[in-house]
Formats: structure tokens, C-alpha cells, sequence
């Protein structure tokens, strides 16, 4: 059995990804996300910083495999990742979410001779894709439930299914008995990148925003977490130097995602594009420039 996991965060960068290693990866491709906003909201069990989650507005979650060569439309965009049953157990442990659990559910798709996502989806449906019905109904399966992250069947293209984490928030994780991390530190909605600086001013927030903006280097639109950080002149400066110089920044992410993938060059190519492009689409070019360009006013002030 194959999964496709899609990733919201740090996931979205090779940098990202080798913290768990490396993995065979089947596809991997550019996610847009309906009816739905990004922002940090859940503190890491791996740092001093908050991580990242989303709000979704209407649900079902649904969302398209988007082609690197359209404009980005304001939806959410992620990295979508196909990958063998056993690399999805270890992003599953990564994510918090013990994978013995995941594999009775992925046993239980088996039986309705279904991918994972899809059952889940299905499962998600006869709880009238009610967040809260569907998380007990995991717990009663399973006997099992996350306060970090709990995974969630996303619809993509109308057809195919994906799983995403998502972090659960004030209104529960499926059991009254395990409290989610965002109602423990009492966080009840996203945070903005400038917010969550001005609650985490510190290295190990500033290296998982970079896990999470370096995402841009292979065309996934950004400029959701980058709408805020001019607000903060320090922040805005310390992410200008680590992006700093530019294409060697951008080399070595792409290199470590290869590796990290296992992805031929022709197959990353097809997915994302090439390098000027990624950076223009992303949003991290109008991110540096615009930052140069603040730099050369104030010195002509």
C-alpha cells in the first residue's frame, strides 16, 4: 500500500524532511488546499517554537494536485508525498501520532479492500465530516487518540484521497481524557509568523520557519507565512541573511530533497519546475527583493 501525506510545514522542505531521513518517495507534487488558512499554532514536542496548523473554514477538506506552472490563487499550498507504508510510519511518529494506531486503521482499510485515505474519508462522511464525530470514532477504532496531531482524509482532484496532521484544538482530540497540546498552552487559533515571533523571539523558531519558507524553493507558494514578517524588522532581517546568498541557499535545499526523496531530476523537474521560476511563484523573490528595497530606502533617508 501507498500513501500520499500532505505537508504543511517543515515537511514541505528537504531540510525539513531529512530530520527524519530519507525516504522512497513515489510522486510528489504541489497541493492547493480549499476553504481553508495557514499559521503556527501548536508547540513543537521537538523545541522551543510552535509549529504549524491550519483552520479549516468549511469542511470536507478538499484541495487539487496544482501544475508548477500556474499562478498561485490564494488557497493554502503544501507538498504532497507519496510514499511506501513504512516511510508513512515513521512521518506518522514524527507527527505524533503512535503508528501502531495508524496501522490498525491502515488494517482496517485493507479489509474494505480501500487505501488508507479513503477509508478514512469514508469514515470522515458517515460522521457528517464533523471533526469532532470523526476523531471519536478513531478513538473507538483504535483506542488511541493524539494531543499533538491527529491525521485527517483530504479529497483531492475529486477523486483521489491524501492524509493530512492536523493539530486539535479547544474543541477536542476524540477522548475527554487526553487534552490537545493547543487547549493545554492556550492557543484557539493561528498564529501569524510576526505573532508567533513575538511569543518565540528565539533560534529554534526562526530554524523551523526556515524548514518552512524553503518550501518556496521548489515553487510551493509561501506568502502566507511571509505576509507578516516586514512587520518585524528583526525577524524580517535574520530570515534575509539565512536566505543569503540566494542560489547557494537554494542549491543545497534542492540538493538535500533529492537526496532526502530519492527523486530523479527528471522527476523533480516535472514537478516543480525550475529554479527562477519556483522562486518568483513561491513568493520568496518578492520577499528578498522587497527587502532590499526597504534596506536602499532607509539609507537614502
Amino acid at each position: 500500500m501507498k500513501v500520499t501525506l500532505i505537508g504543511h510545514g517543515s515537511l514541505m522542505s528537504g531540510r525539513g524532511l531529512a530530520f527524519s531521513g530519507t525516504f522512497q518517495i513515489y510522486d510528489a507534487c504541489i497541493v492547493a488546499l480549499n476553504n481553508c488558512e495557514r499559521g503556527f499554532a501548536k508547540l513543537s514536542k521537538y523545541g522551543d517554537r510552535y509549529a504549524t496548523d491550519l483552520e479549516i473554514a468549511k469542511l470536507p477538506l478538499e484541495g487539487e494536485v496544482v501544475s508548477c506552472e500556474t499562478e498561485p490563487d490564494g488557497r493554502v499550498e503544501a507538498l504532497g508525498l507519496t510514499v511506501t507504508l513504512e516511510d508513512f510510519g515513521r512521518l506518522v511518529k514524527r507527527e505524533g501520532y503512535q503508528p501502531a494506531s495508524m496501522y490498525r486503521l491502515v488494517e482496517r482499510a485493507r479489509e474494505n479492500s480501500l487505501g488508507v485515505a479513503e477509508w478514512l474519508w469514508n469514515l470522515d462522511a458517515a460522521s457528517g465530516h464533523d471533526l469532532v464525530a470523526y476523531r471519536r470514532q478513531l478513538f473507538d477504532i483504535t483506542g488511541y487518540t493524539s494531543p499533538h496531531y491527529i491525521p485527517h482524509p483530504v479529497r483531492l482532484n475529486g477523486t483521489d484521497y491524501a492524509l493530512i496532521f492536523l493539530a486539535p484544538g479547544f474543541e477536542g482530540t476524540g477522548s475527554p481524557d487526553v487534552v490537545s497540546i493547543r487547549e493545554q498552552t492556550g492557543i484557539e487559533s493561528i498564529l501569524t509568523t510576526a505573532e508567533t515571533w513575538r511569543r518565540k523571539p528565539n533560534d529554534d523558531q526562526i530554524a523551523y520557519f526556515l524548514t518552512c519558507l524553503l518550501g518556496g524553493a521548489h515553487g510551493i507558494c509561501v506568502q502566507d507565512f511571509l505576509s507578516t514578517i516586514a512587520a518585524e524588522t528583526d525577524l524580517a532581517g535574520q530570515l534575509y541573511q539565512r536566505l543569503q546568498p540566494l542560489m547557494p541557499v537554494l542549491s543545497e535545499e534542492v540538493g538535500c530533497f533529492l537526496e532526502t526523496t530519492g527523486l530523479t531530476h527528471k522527476q523533480y523537474q516535472r514537478s516543480f519546475g525550475r529554479p527562477e521560476a519556483t522562486l518568483r511563484r513561491s513568493g520568496l523573490k518578492g520577499f528578498l527583493d522587497g527587502f532590499d528595497d526597504r534596506q536602499a530606502n532607509k539609507q537614502i533617508g
